[in-house]
């Protein structure tokens, strides 16, 4: 409730290094749960790469929240100037698909869903 949810795929990380490359994915396939966990207060700010469906900007509208949209393509480069510390919280076992904590420090991120139910990619 109280942290934002990064859709991404965190790479092996480099010795020396917080993170490996953690890039952006595709959120799509949790559009569908939108609506529930913002109606519980979670999923309030969500950060992905690409559009999302009609349901998550009306759960926006609805509840007040967000959908950010980060750069995909230099994810080695998010990782190296901005992820400061990544956690392991649960399902070790699924690798790249578990659930981590990052610490980030001046994240690049845009408004593409707003709590007014705009929508960046529709009102292009």
């Amino acid at each position: 409730k109280d942290h934002p949810i990064y859709y991404a795929g965190p790479a092996k990380t480099p010795p020396g290094m917080p993170s490996g490359s953690f890039g952006p994915t595709t959120a799509g396939r949790m559009d569908s749960y939108v609506d529930l966990f913002q109606s519980h207060g979670g999923s309030m700010i969500m950060i992905a790469k690409g559009n999302r469906s009609q349901a998550v900007t009306d759960a926006c509208k609805k509840y007040g929240g967000f959908y950010l949209g980060s750069i995909g393509g230099p994810a080695a480069v998010l990782a190296q100037e901005n992820i400061r510390k990544v956690e392991l919280i649960e399902y070790p076992e699924l690798g790249m698909e578990a659930i981590y904590r990052i610490e980030v420090e001046n994240f690049p991120a845009f408004i593409l869903v707003d709590d007014k139910g705009n929508d960046f990619y529709r009102m292009m």
